[in-house]
């Protein structure tokens, strides 16, 4: 049965900014219609005026075959297909021992292959659930890399004695890393920031009149660095690289060109939170 754990002996870790989950309320506005003259509320689309291309996500071939390690040299997971689906062919997960605070611990999964199932990320991106009751997580399909978000953060495996965090970029390992490419990655990586910076600035035009939506794309761009940040301090030989930043920054170009072609989806709540921070906001002027 799927799902079995084999614990190893002993050995001397978000969603993309963007990435909202769509919900039944959601409605989405025609690139080509006119726009509504109404307030966009929480689930809702903001503006969205066309002809824009979706931009095309990742294939999962960029992932069938590879090792992929979390931060190039944690926990480690391989894919396959079987038949035309998608599927888990190795798992293991590092982490600590629970008894032990400090000591290592790696748990290599059993009974593959595990099933995914396909999720709609609502950003552009492909996104799959993994079937593993011990530690379930959610993954998205970047160019030969995956970002994992797990939302009860860190697992305890009390069977294998061990607490892992699947969350974080899985990619190319640290040995595989090519000094002669580095510059060549980093270029790259410049390239891609310049795209994000006009999307972005296309999609602020777009919105400018909607001060809900504008402020909702503005937040979610100034988060993109901190968020990067943070996703990716621990990835192997990161400063030589910049291996993980430029697959997030390639990720964001997705998401961003998601918004300029179906619109900006504004989060469950999000409008009744802003309109509550505005209202304190003027009784402290007060």
């Amino acid at each position: 049965m799927a799902g079995i754990l084999t614990a190893a002996p002993a050995t001397a870790q978000l969603a993309l900014p963007g990435a909202v989950a769509p919900t039944p309320e959601g409605t989405v506005t025609s690139p080509s219609a006119p726009r509504p003259k109404k307030k966009v509320s929480s689930g809702e689309m903001g503006q969205a005026r066309g002809p824009v291309v979706m931009p095309k996500a990742p294939s999962e071939d960029t992932i069938i075959g590879k090792t992929l390690k979390l931060d190039g040299s944690g926990s480690v997971i391989e894919f396959s297909r079987g038949g035309t689906d998608l599927q888990v062919s190795k798992l293991t997960l590092s982490g600590d021992r629970l008894s032990r605070s400090g000591e290592e611990c790696r748990v290599e999964v059993a009974g593959m292959p595990l099933k995914l199932t396909s999720q709609n990320s609502g950003a552009g991106l492909r996104r799959y659930q993994i079937a593993f009751p011990a530690c379930p997580f959610t993954l998205d399909v970047l160019d030969g890399a995956i970002l994992v978000t797990n939302e009860s953060k860190a697992c305890e495996i009390k069977v294998a004695d061990c607490r892992a965090d699947p969350s974080g970029l899985w990619g190319t390992a640290e040995s595989e890393f090519d000094p002669k490419k580095a510059e060549e990655m980093l270029g790259a990586r410049a390239k891609v920031e310049k795209t994000v910076r006009a999307d972005f600035r296309e999609l602020y035009q777009r919105n400018s009149k909607d001060k809900l939506v504008r402020g909702f794309v503005v937040k979610e761009q100034a988060s993109f660095s901190s968020w990067r940040e943070e996703v990716c301090r621990s990835y192997a030989k990161e400063s030589d690289f910049g291996y993980c930043a430029l697959r997030l920054t390639e990720a964001r170009t997705i998401v961003l060109g998601a918004q300029l072609a179906g619109g900006v989806k504004l989060p469950d709540g999000y409008a009744e939170a802003a309109a509550a921070e505005e209202a304190a906001t003027k009784t402290k002027r007060k």
